[in-house]
């Protein structure tokens, strides 16, 4: 049930249709398909080196502070979700690093999150004007109506006479031919 649901809701993207906004909205992404497909994987790789660099950072400072001091990261996963609410600059709040360490390790994480994700925004931000500037182009162009004229009396009887010559033409042509090459 739960399924179907869903499909109707999926059923409101048939309104991008209608929407010159949304189809400025998809072009644009089209276009810059390349540079966000390269935006996740810069994100991709700082997410799993940071992941990794916070989980010994705060291991590190752990053992050598003393044994019960707990630290939060466990795993490097616990690492991962860190660093993707670092480098989003989400900032829940769940996990922080207790160490300077780790601290210097957020900083710089936090620091580079937000120059990874603005890296490719002029560039969507440009494609998106350019098809914003295309289309109001397109809609200050006069709409041209093309209807078929409906025929007159005069202009059946030109064609069926112009038809009627060119099958009589092409008779006496293939007549020739059968008399040339007869002869």
């Amino acid at each position: 049930m739960e399924f179907i649901s869903i499909v109707r809701i999926l059923r409101l993207f048939k309104l991008t249709h209608h929407s010159p906004g949304l189809k400025i909205l998809i072009q644009t992404f089209r276009a810059s398909a390349d540079e966000l497909g390269l935006l996740v994987f810069f994100l991709v790789i700082g997410l799993v080196v940071f992941a990794s660099f916070v989980y010994h950072a705060e291991r590190l400072q752990q053992f050598s502070v003393s044994p019960a001091d707990s630290t939060s990261f466990t795993s490097i996963p616990l690492g991962l979700w860190w660093s993707i609410v670092t480098m989003t600059t989400v900032g829940y709040g769940d996990l922080a690093p207790r160490s300077y360490l780790g601290m210097l390790v957020g900083s710089v994480c936090a620091l580079l999150g937000v120059l990874t994700l603005n890296l490719p925004v002029p560039i969507i931000v440009n494609n998106f004007g350019l098809f914003y500037s295309h289309t109001q182009a397109r809609a200050k162009l006069p709409k041209v109506r093309r209807r078929v004229a409906a025929p007159t009396r005069d202009s059946a009887f030109k064609s069926l006479d112009a038809t009627k010559r060119r099958i009589d033409d092409k008779t006496n042509q293939a007549k020739q031919r059968s008399q040339l090459s007869s002869s």
